[in-house]
Formats: structure tokens, sequence, C-alpha cells
């Protein structure tokens, strides 16, 4: 997205200082040497033209560009003519022509949006893995009773791969994990017990990492 916005904003000029040109600028005529249109900006079909041209500053040859989108104007223009400009302090632009400037405004927007929902997601899913990890650390097992499994198709932001959805029962409340490991469902079935990690004070809860238990040698802390 930064690219992008580099690209569009440094492919034209654009002149800072044009309403003090337009009222203390000396005057001259200059001679257009180059017409090239922006090609990655259209609008309603057309163009905006970036405008090179050559004019005398005090017995030294300058060269400078001025972006305009006049398309009734511009159309007529070719190499050679001879346009009115007014210069200043190393700057100048066509005094028949009204400067185009491309806002950027609306890019930084999208940009900021994205960042947000970023942000967002990224909050979701540590809150998520911290949820895990302190279950991970402190919870005990317990016996939970399977209500539903559900598969699910493509990614998630949370788990790789096609996730599982198992809703589950234990005491008297109802919670939901979701995992990519087949093992912790592989023949069962809705009814049947599955282990699952209980925080301390019962709110919280998750599927029993039986895989990562075995690999890391975890003591259980078993509650029946």
């Amino acid at each position: 997205m930064g690219l992008m916005m580099n690209s569009l904003g440094n492919s034209f000029p654009f002149v800072e200082n044009a309403e003090k040109i337009q009222s203390d600028g000396k005057k001259a005529n200059a001679t257009l040497t180059r017409i090239k249109g922006i090609d990655n900006i259209t609008i309603n079909g057309n163009n905006p033209q970036i405008l090179t041209y050559e004019f005398d500053n005090n017995g030294q040859k300058t060269e400078s560009k001025f972006s305009v989108f006049e398309p009734e104007k511009t159309d007529n223009l070719k190499v050679g003519d001879i346009i009115p400009i007014k210069y200043l302090n190393g700057e100048s632009m066509p005094t028949e022509f009204e400067q185009y400037s491309f806002s950027m405004d609306f890019m930084y927007y999208i940009a900021g949006v994205i960042l947000l929902i970023g942000l967002i997601l990224c909050y979701i899913l540590y809150s998520q893995i911290n949820k895990e990890i302190s279950l991970y650390k402190t919870g005990r097992i317990m016996e939970g009773k399977i209500i539903s499994i559900s598969h699910n198709k493509g990614f998630t932001f949370s788990k790789f791969g096609s996730p599982i959805d198992v809703h589950y029962e234990y005491g008297n409340k109802v919670a939901k994990s979701r995992t990519n490991n087949f093992a912790l469902t592989n023949n069962k079935s809705i009814g049947d017990s599955i282990r699952i990690l209980v925080s301390l004070d019962g709110n919280e809860s998750c599927l029993y990492p039986e895989l990562i238990a075995k690999t890391n040698g975890w003591k259980e802390n078993y509650v029946a």
C-alpha cells in the first residue's frame, strides 16, 4: 500500500507556492518540449497531463514541469507551442492552466482502515492464544461431553488448515474449542467424553492438547 501511494504521489510534479507565483511571479514565455499523460490515473476516460517546458530565466535556460487536467485545452497543445508562464524563487507555472493535484487523503484513509482491521484481528488472535497458553500452564484436566463436531473449510485467522469446532459441556457450562488436530476427535461422536483443560475459576476451557502434552512431558493435573 505504501509503495502504491508513493508511486502515485511521485508520478506528477507539484508546485507548492502556486498562489504566491500567480500574484508575485515574473511573466515570461515558455516553449513546450514535451506533453506526457499520467497513465496510472484516468478520469472519465482522460488522463492528467504533464507539461514540460523551457524558458529564459535571467539568461539561463530553465526546464520546468507542470501537471494539468484540462482535456479541452491540452488536446489542442503540441510540442513547440509557446505558453505564458510566471516564475518565482526557482518555481514556475503556466498562467492559463489550473494545477492538477492528486489527493492522497482517501488512500491514507483506506490504509488506516486496513491497519485497524489488522490490529483487531491480531488482538483477537492474541487473546485466543493467550487464553490457551494460560490454560496450558494452570488449567486442570477435566472430562467434557461432546455436543457437536463441525469441520470448517479453508483457513482461519486462529488455526491453519481445515479446523474442527468442538462444542462440549462440562459442569453447567457449554463451550467451544477449535483445533486442527484431527487425532483429538478420531473415533469420537456426540455424547462421548473428551478431555479438556479448565481454568481455576472454571470460566475458561479448551481441548486438552494430547500431542503437545506428550511431546513436552506434562504432568497431568486431573480433576474428576
